[in-house]
C-alpha cells in the first residue's frame, strides 16, 4: 500500500504531509511523559518486527499479493500514539533506504498506515475486549482489528487517489476495498498470531496502553519478537513477486503518472547492490533493514524522552 512519488498531486500530498506531521507531533507530546526504558525497548523491537514482516508479501487470488502492514498490531501492543511513532520509523526507513514509498507521498503513507490503521485497529480491539475480556475474545478481536485496519487504510488511500485526479472515486473505493478485504485476512491472521504469542508469554503487555516489559519473562518476550523479526528477514526471498493491492488496483483504474523516485535509496527493491546472489542480497538487505529500523526507533524515542527532561528543567 506504499504510494510512490508522482502518484499524488501536490494538492493532495502537501495536506497529507501537514496533517500527518501534526498528528505525530501531538502523539509525541502524549507519550513523552510516560516513556520508560522498557517501553523504549519494546517500541524498538516492534518497529524491527513490523519492518521484517512487511517484507513477506503473500499471494492473493487474481495474480496480486499483499503484505502485513502492522498498524493494528502495534496499536494493540503499544497503544495508539506509540504505535504511530513506531510505524513512522518503519515507513521512513522504507522510503529512504529502500525506495519503498515516495518522499512526497510519505505524508500520505503515514496517514494511511501510521495513523488511520492504528486508530481503527485499536478502537475496534478495545471495543470487542470491553464486551468480553477473555483470551479468545482478545485473539478474535485482534484478527478483526487487523482486517478492519487494512480495509480502512486502503479506502483512505483510494480517496487520496481520487483527490489527486488519478482514479474515479467509486471504482477506486470498490477495487481497493475488495482486494484489501482479501489481503486483510492475512493482516488479521498475523495480528492474531502476534497477540496470541504475547498472551502465552506475557499477557500483561496487552493490559495497558504503555507496556514496559521487565524481568526475565519480559526479556524472553522481547527476544522472541526479535528472533521472529530476524527469521522473517531471512525468509524474505520467499515473498511473492506479484504486484501488491495498490499496484494491481491502480493498473486497472488509474490514470498515468510520472513515476520518478526523488530518493532511490542505497538498497532499492530490498537488495544489497554488488552481490551477485539475488537471494543473499535480499536477505542481507532485510537484516540491515531490521537493524536500522530498530535502531532508528530506539534513537527517536530516546530523544523524545530526553526532550522531556530538558523541558522539565
Amino acid at each position: 500500500m506504499h504510494i510512490p512519488d508522482g502518484m499524488l498531486e501536490a494538492r493532495t500530498w502537501i495536506p497529507a504531509w501537514l496533517g500527518s506531521a501534526g498528528a505525530l507531533a501531538y502523539g509525541v507530546r502524549r507519550i513523552r511523559q510516560t516513556l520508560t526504558d522498557g517501553t523504549i525497548v519494546m517500541m524498538a523491537v516492534m518497529a524491527a518486527l513490523i519492518f521484517a514482516l512487511q517484507m513477506l508479501n503473500f499471494p492473493v487470488a487474481g495474480g496480486t499479493s499483499g503484505h502485513f502492514a502492522g498498524g493494528a498490531a502495534a496499536a494493540i501492543v503499544l497503544g495508539l500514539w506509540p504505535a504511530a511513532i513506531v510505524m513512522a520509523a518503519v515507513l521512513t526507513v522504507q522510503a529512504l533506504l529502500f525506495a519503498d514509498g515516495g518522499i512526497t507521498a510519505l505524508g500520505a503513507n503515514l496517514l494511511t498506515m501510521a495513523i488511520v490503521a492504528p486508530l481503527v485497529g485499536r478502537a475496534l480491539y478495545l471495543g470487542i475486549t470491553r464486551l468480553r475480556d477473555t483470551r479468545g475474545a482478545r485473539v478474535a478481536g485482534s484478527f478483526a482489528a487487523g482486517w478492519t485496519s487494512c480495509v480502512a487504510a486502503s479506502l483512505v488511500a483510494a480517496s487520496l487517489l481520487w483527490l489527486s485526479g488519478r482514479a474515479p472515486l467509486v471504482p477506486a473505493l470498490g477495487v481497493m476495498g475488495f482486494w484489501h478485504a482479501l489481503i486483510g485476512i492475512g493482516e488479521g491472521a498475523i495480528t492474531a498470531g502476534l497477540v496470541g504469542y504475547l498472551l502465552a508469554v506475557r499477557p500483561d503487555l496487552l493490559a495497558s496502553a504503555e507496556p514496559a516489559p521487565s524481568g526475565r519473562s519480559g526479556r524472553l518476550a522481547l527476544l522472541g519478537l526479535g528472533a521472529i523479526a530476524l527469521v522473517a528477514a531471512g525468509f524474505s526471498f520467499l515473498a511473492s513477486s506479484h504486484p501488491d493491492g495498490l499496484e494491481y488496483a491502480y493498473e486497472r483504474i488509474g490514470a498515468a503518472f510520472e513515476d520518478v523516485a526523488i530518493v532511490n535509496g542505497p538498497m532499492p527493491d530490498y537488495v544489497v547492490p554488488g552481490i551477485a546472489n539475488e537471494t543473499l542480497a535480499g536477505v542481507l538487505a532485510g537484516i540491515v533493514g531490521v537493524l536500522v529500523t530498530g535502531a532508528l526507533a530506539y534513537a527517536l524515542v530516546t530523544a523524545i524522552r530526553e526532550r522531556r527532561g530538558r523541558d522539565a528543567e
